[in-house]
């Protein structure tokens, strides 16, 4: 019984030059000398359900897909077990806690447990069309015994199974419906306050504009993010054993990593993206593909080296160098074919990962050279404020008379992050609230 009823997508459209296939990710790690142990074991429906509402059996679709099926497909499910037709295995990992997850049966055990719970009547029957209609508490005594009693085969994985041949396992494990694809084995197997923050950081609206479609069906905005943190952090000379390994590691070793080092990933790309969106408008990390113009979807080889590129500058220097940014990526993506092979094809090789880093870091720093960063210092001093004080009360943005001293703020002339210095010749009064008014939406 097939668990999802969409069709297969994949990541990459090469003749429009979009998002990169995940299953493109090399993986050079040596797994074939390690055993698995499942258990396999005959669960009661009961058994299943009691483990469900005492929190012992995670079905969260939060790390799997989402519940998917209808009423008429979760119906014939219930018809199929009291017809004592086969169901297909349920694979579930044990946790270090004892605890079980879900791996491959979340439709059919949502559709049990929500008609124990009387969440919905059944329809659609063929074979037991007299109990359409019928929620579980219609059922007969005999009937309803019958569904508690009935048992699932399960393949029950050990705990202490390695996490990158549990990734394997994940891949292949399917029966007959759409398989996980990375990002969403990924978000199985590493959840944690970092997998937390990657889900939080693709709703990121810099992120969300710039990127100019929506990539949350299927997680592919959240693989967006991991590359992002991945590559910031361990940067691409660490892709050594293949991009599958190299991400994986990373959220394996940061899966819950401190507050300083959480709070230094969300600083780091909310500030990338955020010059992105300066740069880029709404057709960010786009490929040029000659007559066609740009293609419709963003590339994520591209994004993973831009996006981290703008780290290593002030926002304020790449936000007055916008336009010579953009000509240099341009330039870039029209003329040098190798680069658009790089992130086009084969994408997971170290070598054509580190030529799309490097060539594209060289041509950025010569689109910001000359274009100072912002001023050190962002704050006026209070001595100064109190002297302009003294000299003119009028708020500078509104004209009217500033009352008193704690009700007034000094502001930049000309924008901070337009360049502007922390100088007396750079300060105005004004009112606190029109400035914070004035200010909403942009960095002064």
């Amino acid at each position: 019984m097939s668990e999802v009823s969409e069709p297969a997508t994949q990541f990459e459209d090469q003749s429009d030059g979009g998002l990169v296939n995940d299953q493109d990710e090399g993986d050079l790690v040596d797994i074939s000398k390690t055993s698995v142990r499942i258990e396999k074991n005959d669960r009661a429906l009961a058994q299943l359900y009691d483990w469900y509402r005492d929190g012992r059996l995670d079905i969260d679709p939060e790390w799997q897909r989402e519940f998917v099926w209808d009423k008429r497909r979760s119906s014939k499910l219930i018809e199929s077990v009291l017809r004592d037709i086969p169901i297909p295995v349920i694979y579930l990992g044990q946790t270090e806690s004892g605890d079980y997850e879900v791996i491959d049966g979340l439709q059919r055990l949502k559709s049990v447990f929500l008609f124990f719970d009387n969440e919905y009547s059944l329809t659609g029957l063929e074979l037991m069309p007299e109990h359409n209609g019928k929620s579980f508490k219609d059922l007969s005594k005999k009937e309803q015994n019958k569904l508690r009693d009935s048992t699932l085969r399960t393949y029950e994985l050990a705990s202490d199974t390695p996490k990158d041949l549990m990734f394997v396992i994940f891949e292949r494990l399917n029966t007959g419906g759409v398989k996980l694809n990375e990002q969403e084995i990924r978000n199985c197997l590493f959840r944690g306050e970092l997998n937390d923050l990657i889900n939080r950081l693709a709703k990121d609206p810099a992120f969300v504009a710039c990127i100019g479609q929506d990539l949350h069906k299927r997680m592919k905005d959240r693989m967006f993010v991991l590359r992002f943190l991945a590559f910031y952090e361990r940067t691409h000379h660490k892709v050594t054993k293949g991009l599958k390994s190299f991400l994986n590691d990373f959220l394996s070793h940061y899966r819950n990593p401190t507050e300083d080092k959480l709070k230094e990933f969300e600083t780091a790309f909310r500030k990338s993206v955020k010059a992105a969106k300066t740069i880029f408008g709404d057709r960010g990390f786009r490929v040029w593909s000659g007559s066609s113009g740009w293609s419709k979807t963003p590339n994520v080889a591209i994004f993973q080296a831009v996006a981290t590129s703008f780290c290593d500058y002030d926002l304020g220097q790449l936000t007055r160098a916008a336009d010579c940014v953009y000509e240099a990526y341009l330039d870039l993506v029209t003329t040098d074919t190798q680069f658009h092979r790089c992130v086009t094809q084969a994408t997971a090789d170290a070598n054509r990962i580190s030529y799309a880093f490097t060539t594209w870091r060289n041509r950025l720093a010569r689109a910001v050279a000359g274009t100072p960063a912002n001023d050190s210092v962002r704050c006026f001093s209070r001595t100064l404020k109190e002297n302009m004080f003294k000299t003119d009360d009028a708020c500078a943005i509104c004209g009217q008379k500033i009352s008193l001293l704690d009700d007034a703020a000094l502001d930049h002339d000309t924008e901070y992050w337009r360049g502007g210095l922390t100088v007396p010749a750079n300060a105005r009064l004004t009112h606190r609230l029109c400035n914070l008014q004035k200010g909403k939406g942009a960095a002064r």
